[in-house]
């Protein structure tokens, strides 16, 4: 029987932390760059110190959460990447991916990354009149030159991903018939049941336990608070 005519299963893909990072990253993110656009500093500074924190929480739960979580278990070489674009529409069929298939995972990567990149170059960036970021000066000459350079085209850069992102979800809901914000939203995936039993067996329907990432979000939280109360007070 082929995939796209066995019936479908609910299974538990994404767990509580994962999904709670994601929205928030997306509430956060969203709200640095309208305030940054707007001039509003303060809550432009805020909200990027808490990206800075969710950043922190998702490496860390890259490495300890549960199995979909686990950068091990969807990053894949770009190859690997670039060969699931080429083939992934050639189709009109949804791709079944239990997590992130290896262009999504990327994306995640880069995303998160990038972000966290973005929240130290706006911590080591001054305008010269209101603001100064607590790690403002404290690198060496080139290096925070560097870095307050590339704050402001490196949010149009992380925008445009932003937008690409939401491009591929719409284009899998109308072309593959794939709803991928469902899965996001309760956890639970629609899969053939062939997809679910093998991500039962081997392990990946597992979820880890929750103090796991209290632990790891008290650390994230820890992080730029002590930037903050360091260099800012």
């Amino acid at each position: 029987m082929s995939e796209e005519k066995e019936p479908l299963v609910d299974v538990p893909m994404w767990d509580l932390p994962v999904r709670l990072f994601h929205w928030l990253f997306v509430i956060f993110f969203a709200t640095s760059w309208i305030a940054g656009q707007m001039g509003e500093r303060d809550v432009h500074y805020q909200s990027g110190m808490v990206l800075l924190g969710l950043v922190i929480f998702r490496l860390l739960w890259g490495i300890v959460g549960s199995p979909t979580a686990r950068f091990r278990h969807f990053l894949r070489r770009p190859s690997a990447a670039l060969r699931y674009v080429r083939h992934a529409f050639k189709e009109r069929m949804p791709s079944y991916s239990f997590g992130h298939n290896a262009a999504g995972g990327l994306m995640v990567l880069a995303l998160v990354l990038l972000v966290g990149l973005q929240a130290v170059s706006g911590m080591s960036s001054t305008d010269d009149v209101l603001f100064e970021g607590p790690l403002y000066g404290r690198w060496p000459n080139w290096l925070g030159s560097i870095l307050e350079k590339i704050h402001e085209p490196l949010a149009f850069l992380l925008l445009a991903l932003a937008l690409l992102h939401i491009l591929v979800i719409v284009v899998y809901r109308a072309f593959k018939r794939e709803n991928l914000v469902r899965a996001m939203l309760v956890g639970r995936a629609r899969l053939p049941r062939s997809v679910a039993r093998m991500a039962e067996q081997d392990g990946s329907t597992k979820r880890a336990p929750l103090w796991r990432a209290l632990i790891c979000a008290v650390i994230a939280a820890a992080v730029p608070v002590a930037i903050h109360l360091t260099f800012m007070s």
